[in-house]
């Protein structure tokens, strides 16, 4: 899985606010909001983690299975990749 943009998360209001931008043109190109599940996933994939890296970091974090943690980065995968911010390799 890559990432197709840079993306920037801040944390607004209480909520976490992803900023995807054209790495050549630096125009936003998307914005998304997420929990702080997502946020762990997301810096994960910038920094390059497969998905066994990010479940582990999820079993560390939260009290959940691993086959919570698992369905949790491939539904947050799955939405990345249906939205034209991931593309599977």
């Amino acid at each position: 899985m890559k990432l197709k943009y840079d993306i920037a998360i801040q944390e607004v209001a209480n909520k976490f606010v992803a900023v995807a931008k054209n790495g050549e043109t630096e125009e936003v190109e998307k914005v998304f909001t997420m929990n702080e599940t997502g946020v762990i996933i997301l810096r994960a994939l910038i920094d390059g983690a497969d998905t066994v890296a990010i479940v582990s970091q999820l079993l560390a974090e939260y009290d959940v299975t691993p086959q919570e943690a698992e369905t949790e980065v491939n539904t947050f995968v799955d939405m990345l990749t249906k939205n034209g911010i991931a593309e599977n390799l």
